[in-house]
């Protein structure tokens, strides 16, 4: 009894000391609670700060993250929380590019029609946009299967409301009810295999040697088979193929803003808790049954490559071409994960925060083209360029990084990933990364094609339509301050690179 009540007194005081390493969550947390509170009230004016206290709260999230990155050699690397949670780089980091996206994705709702103003359902809709961003931060930080699932849960349901946030567009509450339907199935699925894991594991902790020490006793088809059904939630969320099914239709339906944020922060906690998996199994698991994981990996990257890529050739509606380019883009992170060495690490996660400017970017273009323009199809985008040539010239520069040419931070960040890769193949020989670098460098080459088309047609093609000339000078402002980044990064790729390798670092 007497072991018990120690038992107990030990749990209750490392939880209560674990809120301190939960700051950035709790901070959300609080103006998520206000955001609700404000949105009680009927009042017009009190309505329209709300957009202002989401900003403020990811801004608060975002300068507190960075201070405590800039402060990494001062902590202990905690696990808190019973063990259910780690505030390590990796996790701090990825948090940081959520705050990023959450600021991106209001400034994009600000300047959304129809969601810019005082809106029916407004305090909803920044209330689940700042729940889905504490999801997020506790998913990355996740060591524990219960945490990882309850955690990815939370996210869920927020993206599936966000997803219908649009309530009288009949295209939105489609893509609502599609994305839940397809939510429910793999959530389920990945319950059905990490019960697998637990049970032959014998821990909920999927970090530690002994749980798949245990999980490496079991035939290697059957281990097989769980890791896939276990991974089959978080590469949902990723778009990976052949579980990217539901990308084209919530990307056509779904608010921009909204989709500009799915491209970019689900698929940053996908693969941080697919790099955690990977590298609690290198570190324990050796053999065969590696080799086995690393084919398996290496596979699934090889199907999105091609899934992606072929398909966005024939796509006629910006959004849906968006949509097969991040399948496309979650198979290059893939193949460069494969061989999961530090170097593939470094450049996986440099292509991660370039890509968060990159389909930040182009969503917003998109969001010009569809409300302010009223243009869905490519070919209606004829001489668009000339129209406006600093939205044509920002376009460009996006779209340019997006298929990876200079001088542009995307391709700095293909470089580091096929380097990474082709490093790993000269140590290890296998074809498998022969193969996947090869692959890349081909769907490289064939995304220009697909990429090219929009300023092909804005500026090579004649506009023959009588549209009105509107002022796009928000628009001009905001895309202007994602795509600098993309510029700057191409110029001083070592100024990131140099906080990656120090957060890194502090994750092993």
């Amino acid at each position: 009894m007497k072991n018990t009540g120690t038992f107990l007194v030990q749990a209750l005081t490392d939880i209560q000391n674990g809120f301190a390493f939960l700051w950035p969550e709790l901070l959300l947390t609080f103006f998520f609670l206000l955001t609700i509170g404000l949105d009680l009230f009927k009042s017009v004016q009190i309505k329209t700060i709300i957009p202002f206290v989401a900003l403020a709260g990811f801004f608060s999230s975002f300068f507190l993250q960075l201070q405590i990155l800039n402060n990494l050699g001062n902590f202990i690397k905690p696990v808190f929380f019973t063990g259910l949670l780690t505030s390590d780089g990796l996790a701090l980091y990825a948090g940081l590019l959520f705050s990023v996206a959450g600021i991106f994705t209001v400034l994009l709702s600000w300047l959304h029609p129809a969601l810019g103003k005082s809106f029916k359902g407004i305090g909803e809709y920044y209330a689940f946009l700042l729940v889905l961003a504490v999801g997020l931060n506790l998913l990355v930080k996740s060591l524990n299967l219960l945490m990882l699932f309850v955690s990815l849960e939370l996210v869920s349901i927020a993206s599936y409301l966000l997803t219908a946030s649009l309530r009288y567009q009949a295209r939105a509450i489609e893509s609502g009810m599609k994305y839940i339907l397809y939510g429910l199935l793999a959530s389920g699925v990945m319950l059905y295999g990490m019960s697998f894991m637990y049970g032959f594991g014998g821990s909920l902790n999927f970090t530690q040697p002994a749980f798949w020490e245990n999980l490496s006793l079991l035939n290697s088809g059957f281990f097989i088979l769980i890791f896939l059904l276990t991974f089959v939630g978080f590469l949902f969320k990723v778009a990976a193929a052949p579980f990217h099914f539901w990308a084209p239709d919530v990307y056509e339906g779904a608010p921009t803003p909204i989709v500009a944020f799915f491209s970019t922060a689900p698929q940053i906690a996908g693969f941080v808790v697919i790099i955690r998996f990977l590298l609690a199994f290198n570190h324990t698991v050796a053999g065969g049954l590696k080799n086995n994981i690393f084919v398996l990996a290496g596979g699934i990257a090889l199907l999105t490559l091609v899934v992606g890529n072929f398909t966005a050739l024939w796509q006629q509606k910006a959004r849906r071409l968006l949509a097969y380019s991040s399948v496309a883009h979650a198979g290059f992170i893939l193949a460069g994960l494969t061989a999961m060495a530090t170097n593939a690490l470094e450049a996986v996660f440099f292509y991660l925060t370039v890509l968060l400017f990159m389909n930040f970017g182009i969503f917003l273009t998109v969001q010009v083209f569809e409300e302010r323009l009223g243009i869905t199809e490519l070919k209606d985008l004829s001489g668009l360029g000339k129209t406006f040539p600093f939205l044509g010239i920002l376009t460009i520069i996006v779209l340019i990084s997006l298929t990876g040419l200079p001088p542009t931070a995307g391709f700095t960040g293909k470089l580091l990933l096929f380097t990474s890769i082709w490093q790993n193949y000269t140590l290890t020989g296998h074809p498998l990364l022969l193969t996947l670098l090869l692959s890349a460098l081909l769907f490289t080459g064939l995304a220009f094609f697909y990429y090219i088309r929009i300023p092909y047609y804005m500026f090579f093609k004649r506009n023959l339509s009588e549209q009105k000339k509107v002022s796009l000078g928000r628009e001009n402002i905001v895309l202007a301050l994602m795509t600098f980044p993309l510029l700057l990064f191409f110029v001083q790729p070592a100024w990131l690179n140099e906080l990656i390798k120090q957060v890194i670092f502090y994750s092993k």
